[in-house]
């Protein structure tokens, strides 16, 4: 149970992750690019992004947030096994993928995204700019409490990170943590203009020592 308030109760995010052949992966991102519209009008996309360091390579990620849960998850997924040239555009990308990877996520509290002056799943990146985005997991240790007690200590260190000032162009865009699959596992998004964005902003959290976010 959460202290100040329940989770969403539909609030879900599907989080895919394809891992791509190298020398397929800049086909793949083309082939994706020209079908985004029609992928966007099937299913409530908010993230896809390929990274370019901090890990694993030629993986493609991809967000979904549905406001009504796993009904419309089922229910979108259904639509789009019957649109012929959305199962045209799955098959012509399947031999670029190695492997599959899809989990479920809850949306955080409230109060923890009011905390973070957080848009939540509604969150959507400018045309103009689309800046990089910096995914970080959170690998809980087991317990009923454990993601209730790091919710609770997240919003009071957020709520301090914001109101000490970052980068302009930093802001968090949703924190998720799941239920289904790995458990007690947090996920935070954050979007930068660009790497120095990002860079300024850590170089300003550290420097608030006295910060609850520290």
């Amino acid at each position: 149970m959460f202290s100040k308030t329940t989770p969403h109760a539909k609030n879900l995010f599907e989080y895919r992750l394809y891992h791509l052949h190298p020398d397929k992966a800049p086909a793949f991102a083309k082939k994706v690019a020209s079908t985004a519209d029609l992928r966007k009008s099937l299913v409530p996309l908010r993230l896809f992004t390929l990274p370019e360091t901090g890990g694993e390579l030629h993986v493609a990620s991809h967000l979904y947030f549905y406001k009504d849960g796993m009904e419309e998850r089922n229910a979108a997924r259904a639509a789009s096994q019957k649109n012929a040239d959305w199962l045209s555009a799955v098959n012509d990308t399947r031999p670029d993928v190695r492997k599959q990877y899809s989990s479920i996520y809850n949306e955080a509290p409230q109060f923890v995204l009011d905390a973070a002056q957080c848009s939540g799943g509604d969150f959507v990146a400018p045309n103009s700019n689309p800046g990089i985005f910096e995914v970080r997991r959170y690998k809980l240790i087991l317990g009923y409490d454990t993601v209730p007690a790091f919710m609770d200590m997240y919003a009071k260190g957020v709520e301090a990170k914001v109101l000490a000032g970052q980068d302009e162009g930093t802001k968090l865009q949703t924190l998720m943590y799941n239920e289904i699959g790995e458990l007690n596992e947090v996920i935070e998004i954050w979007r930068h203009e660009g790497v120095n964005g990002m860079a300024r902003s850590r170089a300003m959290a550290r420097e608030a020592v006295f910060s609850p976010w520290r």
